[in-house]
């Protein structure tokens, strides 16, 4: 699961966080099945299952289980803000996910470099002097290149952990967002599973603060609290690496109320 520190994937990751408790509140029942026991040995795996059988807690149990199947990385660029990172960071380790943060600027320059062998012409943004062509292809393929890293983590982090098999990649696009047309095509929209799809972003934000009173994740309702971006524009002159340079709600001229 790309971890971006906004609402929607935050939302996804305490989906999975909330069915680890449900596994472990069965497993840890009085007459469970064996079968499921057995199951979750094999997801657990030899590193894993020595810390699930000492732990003292099924909260903590539960965390277990996340970082055995819950697999999430925040990819930031020159535009992220160091809010979304330590979010997406202090949520990782609350819920207990294998979590990892990397910077994509180095390959969205690096496409941008070929771009500019074929063209001789360097894109801008918008407050850069670029037109709005320009400005949305710059923060289409911020987006993009995080699905083609998405991937691929999906398919070697199994192999880095080793474990065999390969990662179903969680989507993270609400249904507000698909209905009015703000997306990017191929970045989150593209996903094996997206649990969110049929959810509006009003009721994904009343999740967050219910699952974080019920399952004492406190940065859920941080999560839920700011302001959603998708921060794929330059800081605007003067603010700081922790402001937001751009609102989706701006970006759409629509709240997600109306």
């Amino acid at each position: 699961l790309p971890l971006s520190g906004g609402a929607d994937s935050a939302c996804v990751a305490g989906i999975v966080r909330i069915m680890c408790a449900m596994v472990v509140d069965e497993v840890e029942s009085d007459g469970h099945d064996e079968a499921c026991e057995r199951t979750m040995n094999d997801v657990l795996g030899e590193d894993l299952l020595g810390q699930y059988r000492s732990a003292s807690s099924r909260r903590e149990k539960g965390n277990i289980l996340c970082n055995a199947i819950l697999h999430t990385s925040y990819m930031g660029t020159e535009n992220s803000s160091t809010n979304t990172l330590d979010r997406a960071r202090d949520l990782a380790i609350q819920i207990g996910s294998y979590h990892n943060s990397i910077s994509i600027t180095i390959i969205t320059n690096a496409i941008l470099g070929v771009l500019a062998t074929i063209t001789d012409r360097k894109p801008r943004f918008l407050d850069q002097g670029g037109s709005h062509a320009e400005d949305i292809a710059l923060q289409n393929i911020q987006a993009r290149v995080r699905m083609v890293m998405t991937y691929l983590e999906a398919q070697l982090l199994p192999w880095v952990r080793n474990r065999s098999g390969f990662l179903l990649v969680l989507g993270s696009g609400n249904v507000d967002e698909a209905l009015r047309g703000y997306m990017t095509k191929y970045d989150c929209s593209s996903a094996d599973l997206n649990p969110i799809g049929g959810i509006c972003k009003i009721d994904l934000k009343r999740m967050l603060l219910w699952a974080s009173n019920k399952y004492e994740v406190p940065a859920l309702r941080d999560i839920a609290e700011a302001k959603p971006s998708a921060e794929l524009r330059p800081l605007a002159e003067g603010e700081g690496a922790m402001d937001y340079s751009q609102t989706d709600e701006d970006d759409m001229g629509m709240t997600y109320e109306e």
